[in-house]
Order: C-alpha cells, then sequence, then structure tokens
C-alpha cells in the first residue's frame, strides 16, 4: 500500500468507520433505553414483589447502557489518534519528497466496485473479497427499493 493510499483511502475509510461504530452504539442504546422506559411504565399493574425485582433489573439496564457514553470517548480517542497519524504521515511524506506520488497499482481495498479495478480484473464488479470487509458504512448501504428491485430481478 502507497503512502498516498493511506493518507486518502485508509485513514479516512477508518475514521468513516469509527464514526459509523459511533452512531450504531448510540442508536442501540437510545432503543434500549426507549425500551426500559416502557417496561418501566407497566410496573404500576404488577405485584409489588415483582415490581421491586423489574425495577432493580431496570436500574441494572440504565447503569449497563452507560457503555454508549464510554464507547464514544474511546472512539473519540481513536479518531484524534488517526488524524495525529495522517498528519505524521503527511510530514513524512513532504520531508522525503514524496507528497503527492502517483498511487500504486495494488487493488484498493474494499473497493471491488471502483472502475479501475473492474477495468484490471477483467470481469464484472463484484467479487467476494468485496464481501468480506464487515459491515458497510450507512452512505454505502442499498437503499430498500434497490434491494427490492434485486430480488425481482432473481425472481424472474
Amino acid at each position: 500500500m502507497s503512502e498516498k493510499e493511506i493518507r486518502e483511502d485508509l485513514l479516512p475509510e477508518a475514521a468513516r468507520e469509527l464514526d459509523a461504530m459511533a452512531l450504531v452504539a448510540e442508536e442501540a442504546a437510545e432503543r434500549i433505553l426507549t425500551a426500559v422506559e416502557k417496561i418501566d411504565e407497566l410496573r404500576e399493574g404488577m405485584t409489588e414483589a415483582v415490581s421491586a425485582a423489574v425495577g432493580e433489573a431496570i436500574v441494572e439496564i440504565f447503569e449497563a447502557c452507560g457503555f454508549q457514553d464510554l464507547t464514544g470517548q474511546r472512539l473519540g480517542r481513536i479518531h484524534k489518534t488517526l488524524d495525529g497519524v495522517a498528519d505524521r504521515v503527511e510530514a513524512v511524506l513532504s520531508h522525503t519528497g514524496h507528497g503527492h506520488g502517483d498511487p500504486s497499482s495494488g487493488t484498493k481495498r474494499n473497493r471491488d466496485k471502483h472502475p479501475e479495478n473492474v477495468e484490471k480484473s477483467g470481469s464484472e464488479p463484484f467479487s467476494e473479497e468485496g464481501l468480506l470487509n464487515g459491515p458497510q458504512l450507512p452512505s454505502d448501504a442499498k437503499t430498500q427499493e434497490e434491494i427490492d428491485a434485486l430480488m425481482d430481478q432473481l425472481n424472474k
């Protein structure tokens, strides 16, 4: 992997993945807390002993949801570290005279649909390698309409 790919592809991609992780954690915590609040409202119709037990469990769930805040803080620190690494890579490249060199001829990670890679492979723009990179970023996700259209094509 070239220095330019590290600076322009790898580090920004890592930052986007971190942002996506923080968003997923935040959304999950919000859904959990909303569900627990609904359960708490139902305690009124419970016997005193059951209501007390459910109340204790609710407190434990609320305390456990602190993971979201800690996760956000840690992801923020990692994000700052990545920014620092990007700055240092840029400084090293500038110092060595490789500040804006040509991109390497290697295939871009997680970019199987990139026209350059399709042209190199001479095949369709999808490969198994592109499926092995874990969850996609929300901005790269297919819409429900696109998925429905694909399913309709497969069912013909």
